[in-house]
């Protein structure tokens, strides 16, 4: 800490001498749009250049490759930490706190850099606490939750000094070939807006920068990941851009993060469409654009329409790029002298940049307490709040009876596969994807603790499985896939390979080093031979999309989808298999029978013919909203209004009853249909939902109101707009479990 006063007292003499409010730029007390203007009226164009200018560097080379006028940074906070330099949160504020003294001082007015990062799921560093991969907190289907673990998230980015993380990510994902979808909350349009603007909620008001993104549609044909789209100009109205709306004019993200791909043949990077026209111009977003990490390069070098780099820029700053990531810039400046940059585009980017710097309170407060950044990161608070996280996102798909586990009457449990004891915390996960925390709980080592005891829990080796599950009295099976950025799928089959992936250059799930299962197996023929001993067999699936389980699902007494349930997640594991806790947990989204079936999702429009396969109806292995539980539920007197005028929102009430024998929590979720509209609409949308917990016997009436932004639609024209007329809203169990239903009419 007394590094960091003298840095400030250095600062202050440095830019103001002995006055430290020599210029209205400095004064606090003064409007921010004041302070802005004040600070540009001095700089130079070779300053403004500078801020909107960004570098990366690894650890290795930080203090000898930083330029440190540039005016952001992606430093030690964030998963490209290498090497063997000390990664605890006293050592990340260090050397923050250091590369923000010299940007200081490297500057002619004292201007500090925005230090930013990755969080998608955690501050992203080996030690920040690892909390449940977006698509698990989406399971949950708890948006408080979520506003409490996105606190704590940005309370350990604060610590060591990240202002800016690029994330949520909104992008619907509605094919799960997709190795990204796990980063999504799923296919609905509400899902992905309501848990985006909680996010982006908890950390812009904590004074962290948020950036959506892949702003837009970020994947194409056959699940690529930033393949060009073909969705046309309404379905992306309708749902790919409204996530990102709602981040903006609900969440009050102060920036965005454009994607590789091209829409409607024009690269996001410079679609003056999207980054003018809708974002800054219609939506009214005064933040910052940032351009995914070389995507203005590839307008040249990948979407071929440029000739040079100098090209692509102009192309990308003239049309709404306020911030190139990473590296780049160059040659920005000849550009502007030049005439093919105007000053004035210059300006409204530089100015962007710098309000938000203000907002932030960077030029005062631009260090932090390096001692006290060990007692925020992974304090047992967080901790506790990451357990509680996982158990919430556990979602039981299927439950013959056998669960949960009766732990006086099993002597001993076979654990086998390649996930069960491997940290599968899914994608952006600690310092070059491998997170470093200690204290984490594989799922072997959760079953181990949970029946300390009372019954052997025995780890398989490899070896033949039938000399192990003969003298068990339930067997488990913990299967791995590979997915994410740069992993697409092209089978949802659990993959028959070596299993030893780890590839920790990269930002993959995490495998540990010192427990690779380092042999081929077929994992299917596993799971099948598992269940041929007769003996009762729990699969229990830690991913974050789609897997084909359909040829030996009907075999399995109990199928748990545990997600990617971060650090803690084995204890919340063995929690749900023995009944401590009692999953309440829903799909974010469809799950398929076969792969072929994809992209599916429930909330499609109306088809001229029908639904089915030859192989199959076309129906899906299990609903949008779907899981089970140790308790059953039972709904009654539905209540909403009969006429909606305009404005209005509808207040839709229901009484819940826990009809079974233990406590448990219900999700409630309402969906919606216009009956009569001028262009063809979704058979079901959500509306609402909330997750209620119930004592056995009890029963609550919760009440859900539906926006009257809500029964709004892109009509034929193109305008957004309510057409008066019915809508079908009804409450159900999941996508398809209709429990009862009302129609309104909407003015």
């Amino acid at each position: 800490m007394k590094k960091t006063i003298i840095a400030i007292i250095a600062f202050l003499f440095l830019v103001s001498g002995t006055d430290a409010r020599k210029y209205p730029y400095q004064n606090p007390d003064l409007p921010v749009e004041q302070r802005v203007d004040d600070l540009m009226s001095r700089m130079t164009i070779e300053e403004k250049v500078n801020q909107m200018s960004a570098q990366l560097l690894f650890m290795h080379e930080f203090y000898e490759k930083r330029d440190y006028a540039k005016g952001h940074v992606r430093n030690v906070g964030h998963f490209l930490w290498d090497g063997n330099i000390p990664n605890d949160p006293e050592s990340a504020a260090m050397h923050i706190n250091e590369d923000t003294k010299r940007s200081i001082e490297a500057s002619r007015w004292g201007i500090p850099v925005i230090q930013h990062g990755e969080a998608l799921h955690g501050a992203q560093w080996g030690d920040a606490t690892c909390f449940p991969q977006s698509i698990s907190m989406a399971a949950t289907f708890d948006t408080d939750l979520y506003y409490e673990v996105a606190l704590a998230i940005a309370e350990e980015l604060r610590a060591v000094g990240v202002r800016q993380v690029y994330a949520p990510v909104v992008n619907v994902s509605r094919d799960q070939r997709w190795g990204r979808a796990q980063e999504s909350y799923g296919e609905d349009v509400l899902m992905n807006s309501a848990f985006g603007v909680a996010y982006v909620k908890a950390l812009e008001g904590s004074g962290v920068v948020t950036t959506p993104k892949h702003y837009v549609d970020n994947y194409g044909d056959g699940g690529h990941d930033s393949y060009a789209t073909s969705t046309s100009w309404r379905v992306l109205r309708e749902v790919y851009l409204e996530p990102f709306r709602a981040c903006f004019q609900e969440g009050g993200a102060r920036s965005v993060m454009s994607s590789y791909n091209s829409v409607d043949g024009v690269p996001v990077s410079c679609n003056g469409i999207l980054l003018n026209d809708i974002l800054k111009d219609e939506w009214g977003f005064d933040g910052y654009v940032v351009c995914d990490y070389g995507a203005v390069g590839l307008i040249e070098s990948g979407h071929f329409m440029a000739e040079t780099h100098e090209d692509a820029l102009v192309m990308s700053v003239n049309n709404g790029m306020d911030l190139e990531l990473m590296n780049t810039h160059e040659g920005l400046l000849e550009l502007v002298r030049n005439g093919k940059i105007s000053e004035e585009t210059v300006n409204e980017s530089v100015r962007r940049i710098l309000k938000v710097k203000f907002e932030l309170g960077l030029f005062e407060e631009p260090f932090v307490d390096e001692k006290k950044a060990a007692e925020v990161v992974r304090s047992k608070q967080h901790r506790d709040l990451a357990e509680d996280a996982a158990r919430k996102c556990m979602t039981l798909l299927k439950n013959d009876g056998v669960l949960p586990l009766d732990v006086n009457n099993i002597d001993r449990i076979g654990i086998y596969g390649p996930g069960a004891d491997q940290l599968c915390l899914g994608d952006y996960s600690g310092g070059r994807g491998g997170w470093r925390g200690e204290g984490a709980v594989s799922a072997y080592q959760g079953i181990r603790n949970a029946f300390e005891g009372k019954a052997e829990v025995v780890l398989s080796k490899g070896q033949d499985i039938y000399p192990l599950a003969q003298t068990c009295d339930v067997l488990m099976f913990f299967p791995g896939i590979m997915e994410d950025e740069g992993s697409d799928r092209s089978s949802f089959k659990l993959p028959s390979q070596h299993v030893s992936q780890n590839r920790d250059d990269s930002n993959h799930q995490i495998i540990d080093e010192q427990k690779l299962l380092n042999v081929a197996i077929d994992q299917e023929r596993m799971v099948r031979d598992l269940i041929a001993t007769g003996k009762p067999v729990i699969v229990v699936l830690q991913n974050g999309s789609v897997i084909d389980i359909t040829d030996w699902v009907d075999g399995a007494a109990a199928v748990l989808e545990a997600w990617y349930s971060g650090e803690q997640g084995g204890t919340a594991i063995a929690d749900v298999l023995t009944g401590k806790y009692n999953p309440g947990g829903r799909l974010p989204f469809t799950w398929v029978k076969s792969i072929g079936q994809n992209p599916m999702y429930y909330s499609i429009k109306p088809s001229g013919r029908n639904y089915s396969y030859v192989e199959n109806d076309g129906k899906p292995l299990y609903p949008f909203g779907y899981g089970l539980s140790y308790t059953t539920f039972g709904y009654s007197d539905l209540q909403m209004q009969k006429i909606l005028e305009k404005g209005d929102s509808l207040k839709v009430k229901v009484t819940v009853t826990n009809t079974g024998k233990v406590a448990g929590d219900e999700v409630v979720q309402v969906y919606m249909h216009d009956e009569i509209a001028s262009v063809a609409r979704p058979l079901a949308e959500l509306a609402a939902f909330t997750r209620v917990t119930l004592n056995p016997g009890e029963s609550k009436t919760v009440e859900l109101d539906i926006p009257y932004r809500s029964f709004h639609m892109w009509d034929k024209n193109m305008e957004f707009r309510v057409e008066e007329g019915w809508f079908e809203i009804w409450v159900g169990r999941n996508a398809e479990d209709v429990v009862d239903s009302r129609r309104v009419y909407v003015k």
